[in-house]
């Protein structure tokens, strides 16, 4: 029997499913495929894959759509500009946020543990995201956490397909690096958090570059 969902609805459930399925990029969407997953027609899931084609978290290959797979030189820029920002925010933040602010950045790195355990990488990510603008806000400065909520906003929409889903990216580093940062908040260490949230976000740079370095050596297959 079909369920009743709305595109809306299925554009929703999709872009969460794509995020915990860690599904790679280039991977190709195929409608019967979704419509039969899901037990629904076809016309929410054109609407629904029309609609994260909108939010270019997948493109078109021919008929048929793809999983986002953002160029590095826009993954590059993103994070260039998230380091310019988070090299000033972690400094004020070791400077200004009270201890229950420092409380909150560290529980919020507890739920993403969870969250990896559980493997809800959609909410992983959602995390992710809280703790770096957790920060921005700790560092009581208007105008350099909307800067750094803006950049996220179009990191968001890149991540389908990007960190979470490549094979060398590692969740338990991710939040071991995380975890290293707010020791050095706590601690009101300033160089030591300053330096810790260069290096993780330079690792994600890394990883990128190494996952399409992979790809391109990667042999092509002949047609049969």
């Amino acid at each position: 029997m079909n369920r009743h969902y709305t595109g809306e609805e299925l554009y929703l459930i999709l872009r969460q499913d794509l995020i915990n399925d860690r599904t790679p990029g280039g991977t190709v969407l195929q409608e019967n495929e979704i419509a039969t997953r899901y037990g629904v027609s076809r016309t929410p899931v054109r609407e629904a894959l029309q609609r994260l084609h909108q939010d270019n978290l997948i493109g078109r290959k021919g008929r048929f759509y793809t999983v986002a797979q953002p160029p590095l030189e826009r993954i590059r820029e993103l994070y260039e500009f998230r380091e310019a920002i988070e090299a000033s925010t972690i400094v004020l933040c070791c400077r200004r946020a009270g201890d229950e602010v420092l409380r909150q950045i560290h529980d919020i790195v507890e739920q993403q543990q969870q969250a990896a355990d559980q493997r809800r990488y959609y909410d992983y990510e959602r995390l992710d995201a809280l703790f770096h603008v957790a920060i921005a806000n700790g560092a009581e400065n208007r105008l350099l956490a909307h800067q750094l909520e803006v950049s996220y906003d179009q990191i968001w929409f890149s991540r389908v397909g990007n960190l979470v889903s490549l094979q060398t990216y590692s969740v338990d580093g991710t939040i071991a690096e995380h975890r290293r940062i707010v020791d050095a908040l706590i601690r009101r260490k300033e160089d030591v958090a300053k330096a810790e949230m260069i290096s993780h976000l330079r690792a994600a740079i890394d990883i990128s570059e190494r996952s399409v370095s992979s790809r391109a050596k990667r042999p092509k297959k002949t047609p049969a």
